[in-house]
């Protein structure tokens, strides 16, 4: 991992990925100097975040047949159920700018396999992938 790059520098990345999924592939594309982060660093901010009530880390299986393998995926809250969380942790990020990526489609680095079993599962809407 780049040595500037710290857990804080992390979990705003993480906050600000467009839409509801973030991943350790999605964060990457967020920022240049997040590029070689490495996937423990990803779950150890999600873990963060979740304790502070900003969203909730699940593993999901994915691949097909024997070859699967587990992603970790950061489900962001709706930034009406976080601004409480926020105003305790305004460093993070600001709700308006939260509110905006929110909004956004999610990022193209999420695969077309994670996104329909994210749907299916009815843990984000369609919309979020248009």
């Amino acid at each position: 991992m780049h040595p500037s790059v710290g857990m804080k520098d992390i979990m705003e990345a993480i906050l600000i990925t467009k839409g509801p999924v973030s991943t350790h592939r999605a964060v990457k594309c967020t920022k240049q100097s997040l590029r070689y982060l490495l996937t423990p660093q990803f779950v150890d901010a999600a873990k963060e975040l979740e304790k502070a009530n900003l969203g909730t880390i699940i593993s999901l299986l994915t691949g097909r047949g024997g070859r699967g393998r587990v992603l970790k995926v950061f489900l962001k809250k709706p930034p009406e159920e976080v601004e409480q969380a926020l105003s305790v942790h305004p460093e993070l990020c600001n709700i308006d700018t939260y509110r905006e990526r929110y909004a956004q489609g999610s990022s193209k680095a999420i695969s077309f396999q994670l996104r329909a079993k994210l749907v299916a599962m009815k843990l984000v809407s369609h919309e979020h992938f248009m």
